[in-house]
């Protein structure tokens, strides 16, 4: 009875180890496979990650090539635009505020400019005060004559340099000096400037 028992008590014990064993196993296979599960889940993780950053990093070099390009691009055309400029100003500016101070071209100008109108044209002449002396004798001598007493002339103490046409009526006015000229000539020999200085 004894042996029976023991027997018994053998059999269940086995039968618990074996059951437990497998439940062991199973629970076992369960985590290396979630284990395998998550590895492999962190894997393609890391994979995506990696081939973002690398794409990204891409981009992100194409778009400072680009601005540096861009940049560089910007500070070469800036350059050229200040040699350019320096150059045309330095000599337009200098020989046309030279011959603007120059009486007998002003006399010249004044002439040919007025020479345009009529005769019997009611117009206002301004130049500027510090040339009133200069020109004082040669406003009597030709040009009054020549517009037979219709031309007034103004002096203005705020004029540097040129001359000012308007008609009696104020309805416009020509500018004549040495700014305006500048301008005229700095439209027509900027572009070539650049042509001669850079080829384009």
């Amino acid at each position: 009875m004894a042996d029976q028992l023991q027997e018994m008590l053998q059999k269940i014990y086995d039968e618990g180890v074996n059951k437990a064993k497998e439940e062991a196993e199973k629970i076992l296979a369960s985590a290396n496979k979630e284990a395998d599960d998550i590895r492999k889940k962190a894997k393609e993780e890391a994979e995506k990650i990696i081939q973002e950053a690398k794409q990204n990093s891409i981009e992100l070099d194409k778009k400072m090539h680009s601005d540096l390009k861009m940049a560089a691009q910007q500070a070469l055309t800036a350059l050229k635009n200040k040699v350019t400029n320096a150059i045309v100003l330095e000599t337009i500016d200098k020989q046309i505020t030279a011959a603007m101070q120059d009486s007998e071209f002003l006399k010249k100008l004044i002439l040919e400019i007025l020479g345009k109108w009529s005769p019997e044209s009611n117009l206002v002449l301004t130049i500027p005060e510090n040339k009133r002396q200069e020109l004082e004798n040669f406003f009597k001598e030709s040009v009054q004559k020549v517009f037979a007493g219709k031309l007034q002339i103004d002096f203005s103490p705020v004029m540097k340099n040129g001359i000012t046409i308007t008609p009696a009526d104020g309805s416009y006015k020509l500018n004549f000096t040495d700014e305006d000229f500048a301008n005229f000539f700095k439209a027509y020999l900027r572009p070539k400037a650049v042509q001669i200085l850079f080829g384009e």
